[in-house]
């Protein structure tokens, strides 16, 4: 709403060019900038013509943004990208850079691109790139030991082969977050940062069989789509999501997940959401549950229970290991769109003693389908 306002504020101050008043030209330089916030680079080039005011003011722009859809042909939209980093005032602070390609031949345009962000120090980049391959980032192995944002606090990659060390390059990261990513040349995925506070991964591709995290600061992880194997040492973890959203993604594993920590001793708030498991997932369930004792919050899916429901007798002479759990909440079962059967939910007595027994003043909560 507030964007929205902003664009329409400007336009009594753009009709009057046409009745011979020239209001553009006394505009405070922030509304111009913050008119420049709203528009690709291109467009902000073309406000040259608007006044004389406005013939230079697109050199200060600070929010960069490039888009090959701009552009009939990689050449003209090269041209343009090197005009733009050519004129730029040297002067003007850069606090984001946007690239959208959706093209094969990108050239050399992303890496002059990336390097000028980075050499000024971009607090923000958004790299999006439509292509049937993966993409080695950064995009030039040769010019890895020169990479290195001191500022850059928040990540975000997508489809992105990574080579071994790379975060150490963003020795301020905070939140990272990685969709279908892999290691270059192996099937374990590192992620091992003293500061990373906040990690979300998404292993939906399955390629990385094996996935090792190693930080000593997280507060946040969420896994989404679960690969073969975790190693987890994160002691200060608070929150954790683990959950499964792809129809085949237990199937397609060679293997029963595992899942080792050296102990999340001030976890909060657990969720685990499981849906396709057969009998074979029961004892590392269990196992994974185990590594939870610390948790106040838990919850997990139906599909879980009716998993322990089926496999008492591995938990039926255990005592209860959630010694802090204050609240239990038991997830609704996800039903297909093709397939309308709604069981009616049962714990059995054991699995109930196994999560309650320790603290018997925890409140249950089931949310029926």
């Amino acid at each position: 709403m507030i964007e929205e306002f902003n664009r329409l504020s400007i336009v009594p101050i753009l009709s009057d060019v046409s009745e011979g008043t020239d209001r553009l030209s006394v505009l405070p330089d922030d509304l111009i900038l913050k008119i420049f916030s709203f528009v690709s680079s291109k467009d902000a080039v073309k406000t040259s013509v608007l006044s004389p005011r406005w013939r230079y003011a697109w050199t200060s722009v600070r929010h960069l943004s490039f888009s090959s859809d701009d552009f009939s042909t990689m050449a003209k939209f090269s041209n343009f990208v090197t005009l733009v980093l050519c004129r730029r005032s040297k002067q003007a602070q850069l606090s984001s850079v946007n690239l959208y390609l959706r093209r094969n031949d990108v050239q050399d345009v992303p890496q002059r691109i990336m390097n000028y962000a980075f050499f000024l120090n971009v607090q923000h980049v958004n790299f999006t790139c439509l292509s049937n391959k993966y993409i080695l980032f950064p995009l030039s192995l040769s010019l890895a030991s020169t990479w290195e944002l001191s500022s850059l606090t928040t990540l975000h990659l997508d489809r992105i082969i990574l080579y071994d060390g790379f975060f150490s390059k963003f020795p301020n990261l905070e939140s990272l977050t990685l969709i279908h990513c892999n290691m270059m040349k192996s099937k374990v995925l590192r992620i091992c940062h003293p500061r990373l506070s906040n990690l979300s991964l998404d292993n939906g591709d399955y390629l990385s069989k094996t996935t090792n995290v190693v930080t000593p600061q997280l507060k946040s992880l969420n896994i989404t789509n679960i690969s073969n194997s975790y190693l987890i040492s994160a002691p200060e973890l608070v929150s954790f999501l683990f959950q499964d959203s792809c129809p085949f993604t237990f199937s397609r594993r060679s293997s029963p997940f595992k899942f080792l920590t050296d102990g999340f001793h001030s976890l909060e708030n657990a969720q685990l959401s499981l849906r396709y498991l057969d009998n074979s997932d029961a004892p590392n369930i269990i196992s994974l549950l185990e590594k939870l004792h610390n948790v106040k919050v838990l919850s997990l899916s139906m599909e879980i229970i009716k998993l322990l429901n089926a496999s008492v007798e591995l938990i039926s002479h255990q005592p209860s290991p959630f010694a802090q759990l204050k609240s239990f909440k038991i997830l609704p079962k996800v039903v297909c769109v093709w397939n309308h059967e709604h069981a009616r939910f049962i714990m059995s007595m054991e699995v109930q003693n196994y999560f309650l027994n320790s603290f018997p003043k925890a409140t249950l909560t089931v949310y029926a389908i």
